[in-house]
């Protein structure tokens, strides 16, 4: 059995984007305490677009476990395997912006010496339990004493990325080690790092003959499953790899626009959108996708099904975009989705306001529209006299991706010359839409770092 005593910690960076606030606590010592650490945490100034996201006001908390390899009675005899000082405590933010152990679990220093080893991640098992609904990740400790030497080998288990691009949350890890004698003026750093990849999607268009509107986006097969090895935080960079078992699991990642989101539009009659410099952000409120990194590139899908499998369901492991569009032409016409629900493609139905604001999404079955997928009266659907019913349809096109951790990649689709080809879901794949299949993009990659005036004395309250 641990002996759980408590020990010192303060926290410190949390990377985001480039402007940053700073939490000031009171600097008043913890009566009772002892000399238990408290610590300031320098986070950056964030536009949340979802909870998921993390901003100095929502990084209330964190998950820690510590790692002490010099205490014997935490290492078995007969196998020596190493268990942690503490495993997977809850860290959280006091009124004086402190963070703290909850409950039992006050961390104090075991020695004056001994040099002890954390692990931190956010955000909690629970949290993540909350916004899915199922159990995302398991925590493996297999460390153990080799030759003398302790080799910390400390992992979370499937970790998965919901599917539901505004489900998604943020991830974050983080590694330090110290010991009291060391670190009693300085207290201990942690400097988290984001592990996912940002994607987001942006659109413009000065076509001639074709008006865009856009109600959602797809991003097709990512990686959505994979194993985090946090005891590669500790070691020299580049010395071990932090994202393992990856491949195979993938899915793709959507989002449809829902109740009270607007249609966005594509046009240069219109001159909505219609340069690369007003290209708009099509993630809607979603925001962008946060996917697990690769550590191989995808190549990009090659669009077309083999005609030898033609009559069985089609699927594709190669990665793509697709964007939920309705196309219209100078003459106000419908182009795409085609008219009459032409070839049984995919088909997605929005009730929409004057103003272009999504009211409802709808199924249309044996031509009746409804408000679930299921055939009833209670939910047949019959629109107000200011709403209209727009039908859209996935247009894809073909990406390669190496997506690295801790990166943004934004891209901006050119529609000027074309819609894009058919999606892989939809019975013809690959086909060119109204002919007109190429979409050219650019991509800019960016990074999540700390402001320029960042400064690192400043994480760390003295003692």
């Amino acid at each position: 059995m641990i002996n759980r005593k408590l020990t010192y910690f303060a926290l410190g960076t949390l990377f985001m984007f480039t402007s940053c606030s700073q939490d000031e606590p009171a600097r008043s010592e913890l009566s009772g305490d002892g000399t238990r650490i408290y610590f300031r945490t320098y986070l950056p100034t964030v536009t949340q677009s979802r909870a998921g996201v993390v901003s100095s006001d929502n990084f209330n908390f964190c998950q820690v476990t510590c790692f002490n390899p010099e205490d014997t009675a935490l290492i078995d005899s007969s196998t020596s395997a190493i268990t942690p000082f503490f495993t997977d405590v809850r860290f959280e933010k006091d009124a004086n912006g402190r963070f703290l152990s909850q409950g039992d679990n006050k961390c104090m220093w075991p020695d004056s010496k001994s040099k002890l080893h954390f692990f931190a991640y956010y955000p909690a098992i629970d949290s993540m339990k909350k916004l899915s609904g199922e159990n995302f990740f398991n925590l493996i400790n297999t460390s153990k004493l080799t030759d003398t030497t302790a080799v910390l080998d400390y992992k979370l288990e499937k970790f998965k990325v919901n599917t539901e691009i505004a489900k998604q949350v943020d991830f974050l890890t983080a590694y330090s080690s110290g010991s009291l004698l060391e670190n009693a003026n300085t207290g201990i750093s942690l400097d988290f790092k984001h592990q996912l990849a940002r994607i987001e999607l942006s659109a413009w268009s000065a076509n001639e003959k074709y008006d865009f509107e856009i109600a959602g986006v797809r991003i097709g097969n990512p990686f959505v499953e994979g194993d985090f090895n946090l005891s590669a935080l500790s070691t020299p960079k580049g010395d071990a790899q932090t994202w393992l078992n990856t491949t195979g699991h993938q899915a793709s990642v959507e989002h449809i626009f829902s109740s009270g989101e607007t249609i966005l539009l594509l046009s240069k009659t219109a001159e909505s959108h219609a340069s690369e410099d007003d290209a708009v952000s099509i993630m809607g409120t979603a925001g962008p996708a946060m996917v697990i990194p690769m550590s191989a590139k995808i190549e990009a899908w090659e669009g077309k099904s083999d005609p030898a499998t033609a009559t069985t369901p089609y699927s594709t492991d190669k990665m793509y975009f697709s964007v939920l569009l309705r196309v219209k032409n100078k003459e106000n016409e419908i182009a795409y989705p085609y008219p009459n629900d032409r070839d049984n493609m995919t088909v997605i139905y929005l009730a929409v306001d004057n103003s272009g604001k999504i009211n409802k999404r709808l199924y249309k079955i044996d031509g009746t529209y409804y408000t679930s997928s299921e055939k009833s009266d209670d939910s047949k659907y019959t629109p107000t006299d200011t709403e209209e019913i727009r039908g859209f349809g996935w247009a894809a096109l073909p990406v390669a991706a190496k997506w690295e951790a801790g990166k943004i990649y934004t891209y901006k689709l050119n529609y000027s010359d074309g819609i894009g080809w058919h999606d892989p879901d939809d019975p013809k794949p690959g086909d060119p839409i109204l002919e007109r299949g190429k979409i050219p993009f650019t991509v800019n990659v960016a990074e999540w770092t700390p402001a320029d005036d960042y400064e690192s004395d400043l994480n760390v309250p003295k003692r």
